[in-house]
């Protein structure tokens, strides 16, 4: 399996594009085989429903990635740049998520077994230099815990970075929080207009939670709207 993200194919050619949205995906030793189908599924199933599919389509289109992250050196592309103007195409970018292996490591099939937050925002923003042009880029982040290798953040010119903090792997935090997850993201890692953290309620709560962050993203901004 290659890490390279700066590898792999072109970006999409030079079409009308409103929002370049990558999608990352915590698979460090707290994520589990279950709760890696629960995240993965849940994001498919999350791009299939009617009302995100209607929101991906209303007006200029939205172009999408995805990567799995976990230690500062593990990264990988899952479904590289695709702007989505069909039917297909979505289903597509669905079926991949859903479809693809998580990367192995130890004999449990983990890989590695630490956290770097740091080192998946620059993943992230490897992706959006090779992105379609788009009005704006984001990473969509999800994980369940704190960084534990490298740095735990990055700041990151006319990028926002909005998350997804999965409950329930975090008991007591340096803020002094139950299950700070949360907490964690909102004060460490999201950043740019307009961003925002959204909780799940443990992965089997994941496919409702990024169902309305992919809502909150997706839809175009209102006319007139202040």
């Amino acid at each position: 399996m290659s890490l390279a993200l700066g590898a792999g194919a072109s970006a999409a050619g030079a079409q009308e594009c409103r929002l370049a949205l990558v999608l990352g995906f915590d698979v460090s030793a707290s994520v589990d085989a279950r709760e890696y189908r629960l995240m993965m599924g849940g994001t498919a199933a999350a791009l299939r429903d009617p009302a995100v599919r209607a929101a991906l389509f209303a007006g200029v289109p939205v172009a999408l990635a995805a990567y799995v992250w976990a230690g500062r050196r593990e990264q990988a592309v899952v479904a590289d740049w695709v702007v989505i103007e069909r039917d297909t195409q979505l289903a597509e970018f669905a079926d991949r998520l859903e479809g693809y292996p998580r990367p192995t490591g130890d004999p449990l099939g983990r890989w590695g077994g630490r956290t770097g937050v740091g080192a998946a925002l620059a993943a992230g923003s490897r992706l959006l230099a090779r992105a379609p042009v788009c009005d704006r880029q984001v990473i969509d982040l999800a994980g369940d815990g704190e960084n534990n290798d490298g740095p735990d953040s990055l700041l990151l010119n006319g990028i926002t970075v909005n998350a997804l903090a999965v409950a329930g792997n975090m008991p007591l935090d340096e803020f002094g929080a139950l299950d700070g997850v949360r907490l964690y993201y909102a004060r460490r890692v999201i950043q740019g207009p307009g961003a925002f953290v959204i909780e799940a309620q443990g992965f089997g709560d994941f496919a409702r939670a990024i169902r309305l962050k992919l809502l909150r993203e997706v839809s175009p901004p209102l006319l007139g709207a202040l």
